[in-house]
């Protein structure tokens, strides 16, 4: 069985312990030694070692929770995130702050409305990649008033921006 590229792994654990809020009320939890860890542990937080020592206790914490999420998982899901890693290391950053904007109107929508989005790209991702190209660079041609009124009418409501429509054919706009 495959495992996984410890530079995705822990570029996986860095964006988790980044994208999770540290309290200043944390309680301090004592300090671990780089030589406490397990040989594992001390594989896939291999790209934290020079600074290991330094990091706030809390922040240690919060990878070591994090390793252990990631050891949980099966090996398919594993690959499936690094793949999504590798994609985000590849953007431009203006592209990845894109991302996260999308991700964070997709966590402001409603549980209806993110169920609407999921059911449209799935459609979308179930297109013959010809027609999902072709869509994709209709999309790209449109203005924002055709991007609006094409949602309205074959959409899935409220959506982040830059993501591939949802499925179906597009008759103009």
């Amino acid at each position: 069985m495959p495992r996984v590229s410890t530079p995705l792994s822990a570029a996986l654990l860095l964006a988790l312990a980044l994208a999770a809020p540290l309290t200043a009320h944390a309680q301090q939890a004592p300090v671990t030694s780089w030589q406490q860890l397990s040989p594992e542990q001390q594989r896939l937080l291999g790209p934290f070692r020079n600074q290991w020592e330094r990091m706030p206790p809390q922040r240690q914490q919060l990878l070591l929770r994090n390793e252990q999420r990631w050891a949980r998982l099966p090996p398919q899901r594993q690959r499936a995130i690094d793949q999504r890693i590798e994609r985000l290391q590849q953007m431009t950053p203006a592209q990845r702050a894109q991302v996260r904007r999308n991700m964070q109107q997709f966590r402001e929508m409603s549980p209806q409305q993110r169920q609407r989005l999921r059911a449209a790209y799935a459609r979308f991702r179930e297109m013959p990649p010809a027609q999902r190209e072709a869509l994709q660079r209709q999309w790209r041609t449109m203005n924002p008033a055709q991007r609006q009124h094409w949602l309205q009418q074959r959409g899935p409501g409220p959506r982040p921006q830059h993501m591939p429509p949802a499925g179906g054919h597009h008759g103009g706009g």
